[in-house]
């Protein structure tokens, strides 16, 4: 071989791992969204999907991760299931190549998921609350929304010092989410002496709650607390509240209320007390900066949703970044709990169980269609 052959070889051969190495830098980092895109919890899912697209979208505008890799968002339906999100989430591992796993809203579907991910893949929960799914322990589990017991505490201290209902009684759908919400709420009102007069569990495929309103209504207490996550359903649950008569107080469980259960509701929540811990008017220049940025894309204000949906991508790309790898769990983990991560209402700091806490809680009324900010607390 002559040295001028030698040398176009290895040209060539340069040449050749320069496109191989440009190829890879511009692979884009696959991120997979369980979300409950049809059934009685579709307008969380698409909610969420319109945070998640904006945040992708400010993300590759700045140049991408890991070397200008973009963000690539893919999605499957879970259905609002646990047999959904077990489908979904397996598809998005094997089919969809995704490099993390996020996406929920509901907690009995994010419970079935994790037994799918558990120590194989980054999971970042954006919305179901339950505390059991990160009482597990699981190292690459995350989620950036309150657990139940964090909402439980602000929004209980609310009816029970405030409100100062004499009787109280519960609805709800028999799940992980709403069994901690009982808890939680039996607990406070026992401490502050009022009595619970009636508790009442459903199924999910309940619709029809007149027989069960009927006999609360026969205990006539002075606070109905209703705890369900689907929005569908409850807007249904609340019309026939109406149809019934009502109660002096009403209160929804904090963290399930938005536009999306609002409006099929058609005004039958109206004195609806609730909490959450997101309002598009906290004038924090992160905050407002995201309100504007959702408000010009989809003409609307974000509600807490869109909200986790965002933060959440965000603080994956960021943790992805700082830990300059897409798939060493372990190290990413590391990542993110020993730092705190810049979102539209704070801080973040992910405890050992992989949990994060919102610095505002807010109690809302429901008035002409509408949430309406009454107070609000330090976490």
């Amino acid at each position: 071989m002559t040295r001028r052959t030698m040398l176009q070889g290895a040209g060539a051969l340069a040449l050749s791992l320069s496109v191989c190495a440009t190829a890879f830098a511009a692979d884009p980092v696959r991120i997979g969204l369980a979300m409950p895109l049809s059934g009685a919890a579709a307008t969380y899912g698409n909610d969420g999907r319109q945070g998640a697209e904006l945040a992708a979208e400010e993300v590759n505008a700045a140049g991408g991760i890991l070397g200008g890799r973009k963000l690539e968002l893919i999605y499957e339906d879970d259905k609002g299931t646990p047999q959904g999100g077990v489908a979904a989430v397996q598809k998005l591992m094997t089919v969809g190549r995704a490099k993390v796993i996020t996406g929920g809203m509901n907690s009995s579907v994010v419970l079935a998921e994790s037994s799918v991910t558990r120590n194989k893949i980054l999971q970042v929960n954006m919305g179901a609350q339950a505390d059991a799914i990160t009482d597990q322990g699981s190292p690459f589990l995350f989620q950036v929304n309150n657990t139940v017991s964090m909402n439980s505490r602000a929004f209980n201290k609310y009816l029970t010092d405030v409100l100062k209902p004499k009787t109280a009684a519960y609805m709800g759908e028999n799940t992980e989410f709403n069994k901690t919400v009982l808890e939680h709420l039996k607990a406070s009102l026992a401490a502050a002496k009022i009595e619970l007069v009636s508790v009442s569990t459903y199924d999910a495929d309940t619709n029809d709650f007149t027989s069960i309103i009927t006999k609360v209504k026969s205990q006539n207490p002075d606070l109905l607390y209703v705890s369900d996550a689907y929005p569908s359903r409850a807007a249904q649950l609340w019309k026939q509240v109406r149809q019934l008569g009502g109660f002096k107080h009403e209160a929804m469980s904090p963290g399930v209320v938005t536009p999306g259960m609002l409006k099929p509701a058609e005004g039958a929540m109206n004195g609806v007390i609730t909490g959450e811990i997101f309002v598009a008017s906290e004038p924090s220049p992160a905050n407002q900066a995201f309100v504007q940025a959702f408000r010009k894309k989809h003409n609307v204000d974000p509600n807490k949703v869109h909200l986790v949906a965002y933060e959440a991508i965000k603080v994956i790309a960021e943790a992805l970044n700082r830990a300059g790898t897409d798939s060493d769990y372990p190290k990413i983990a590391k990542v993110l709990r020993d730092n705190p991560w810049p979102t539209p209402r704070g801080m973040l700091k992910f405890d050992e169980k992989g949990r994060a806490s919102a610095p505002y809680f807010y109690i809302q009324q429901v008035k002409d269609g509408q949430l309406v900010l009454l107070t609000q607390s330090r976490n």
